[in-house]
């Protein structure tokens, strides 16, 4: 320590060293990170192009195996529907047997959707206002544009901003999604959460 400084700590008492300490600590800090010497970065530290979606303490990701009235729903992949910075609603591929069968997990609500693809929907185009479904009217209970964050075993052409409708009439369901040309029509039923049980 020069002696200028070590006479100011003198003069100054110890309030006046502990306050020099503090500036110390801080003018070193602010010309290690002038420095131009980066430290070396872990390969599992190297930030990726989109930030991750985290997810909540609670909720199933891909992976994971769902038990669900003696039936197993592998959570293949996710097509997680992005607004406002987080997932409005999750629609997982839960293949079983060559059929293709979907889990969508909304943001909010008690119920998880038990679907499975419909041709016939997915041909009738974009659903208008109301949705007629097996002699029952099914209406919006959410729709609008997003980003589509595709992830696990989906394909990422997927990936970019779409559309989606969420319609319903008791537990009936139907999800349409949308992106460019192409479009996915899910239809089944809501089911409680606490019916489902996680393996493993």
């Amino acid at each position: 320590m020069d002696p200028i400084t070590l006479g100011m700590l003198m003069a100054m008492g110890a309030g006046g060293a502990a306050a020099v300490a503090r500036w110390r600590k801080k003018r070193d800090g602010a010309t290690s990170e002038r420095s131009p010497v980066k430290p070396e970065r872990a390969p599992s530290e190297t930030p990726s192009a989109k930030p991750k979606r985290e997810v909540r303490p609670g909720e199933h990701r891909v992976g994971d195996v769902l038990l669900y009235m003696g039936d197993e729903y592998w959570l293949a992949g996710e097509l997680a529907l992005v607004r406002e910075g987080a997932a409005a609603l999750r629609v997982c591929a839960a293949p079983e047997r060559g059929r293709e069968r979907w889990l969508a997990m909304p943001r909010e609500g008690e119920s998880y959707f038990v679907l499975r693809t419909d041709e016939k929907l997915a041909a009738m185009g974009w659903p208008g206002v109301e949705l007629p479904f097996e002699g029952r009217l099914l209406r919006p209970v959410e729709q609008g544009a997003c980003v589509i964050d595709p992830s696990g075993e989906l394909e990422r052409r997927w990936e970019g901003t779409g559309r989606y409708a969420v319609f319903r009439a008791l537990e009936t369901v139907a999800v349409v999604i949308e992106q460019g040309t192409q479009r996915i029509a899910l239809t089944g039923k809501a089911v409680p959460r606490r019916l489902f049980e996680k393996l493993g």
